[in-house]
């Protein structure tokens, strides 16, 4: 049987200082995710709540059932599809930071308007009333989520060219997979957004189809998004 060197970081070659200074970097970039990844934890909440009062006010002694989920169901509906853009975008940004190694301060000022924005997405979705879409709620909800995926766009493009993915080795193939999967996202939910203009519920369906193949995309590719399967090994290890 062969055996392999245990794998090791690029930095761990680096003089004693060095990789002080890479480690700082490193935790940097970590506290980061960490905060946002707390952030999109409370905006995810805040609907949930939203609804438990809601559904608290409709439920009464004697009423029927069916007739309470009618009562609070567009509530259900809007919180919802504020779960799922939030996690759809929780992802995104999952997929981003598991790169960085590094931290600056665009990368902060980007997340300054990001979370924000994250933030605004309960209320934006709390709008929208799915039994009588009007344009001018669902406008102001699917441009909240556009300017979050157009600020996670931002994101990639500043961690590329700023030099933050240092030492993490990230394949070409990747970087590109990446760019192209924020980019391609941000620009069918703006094109959606505008047939909004013309049915409110196809922009509504559409926002949602695109969202949820944004999440199949990396639940099937995984970090490197990657579809095709990898081949199968042979029982020897060769």
């Amino acid at each position: 049987m062969l055996s392999f060197p245990p794998m090791r970081p690029p930095w761990e070659d680096l003089e004693p200082a060095s990789r002080s200074a890479v480690e700082r970097q490193r935790h940097a970039a970590k506290r980061v995710e960490q905060f946002a990844t707390a952030v999109f934890a409370v905006a995810m909440a805040l609907p949930v709540v939203r609804l438990i009062e809601q559904a608290s006010i409709s439920i009464l002694p004697g009423r029927p059932l069916i007739q309470m989920l009618r009562t609070i169901g567009p509530a259900i509906a809007s919180c919802a599809i504020a779960l799922l853009v939030l996690l759809a975008n929780w992802l995104l940004h999952h997929l981003v930071s598991h790169y960085l190694t590094r931290s600056s301060g665009t990368l902060l000022l980007l997340h300054v308007v990001l979370l924000p924005s994250v933030l605004f997405i309960p209320f934006s979705a709390s709008l929208l009333n799915v039994q009588s879409l009007t344009q001018t709620t669902l406008l102001i909800f699917e441009c909240n989520v556009v300017l979050l995926q157009l600020l996670l766009m931002l994101t990639w493009r500043h961690a590329v060219r700023g030099g933050l993915l240092f030492g993490s080795d990230v394949p070409r193939r990747v970087v590109l997979r990446v760019r192209l999967l924020l980019g391609a996202g941000a620009g069918a939910l703006v094109v959606v957004a505008g047939v909004a203009m013309v049915s409110p519920a196809a922009s509504l369906v559409a926002f949602v189809a695109v969202l949820l193949a944004q999440m199949l995309f990396i639940a099937r590719g995984g970090y490197a998004l990657d579809l095709h399967a990898p081949p199968p090994r042979s029982p020897s290890g060769y």
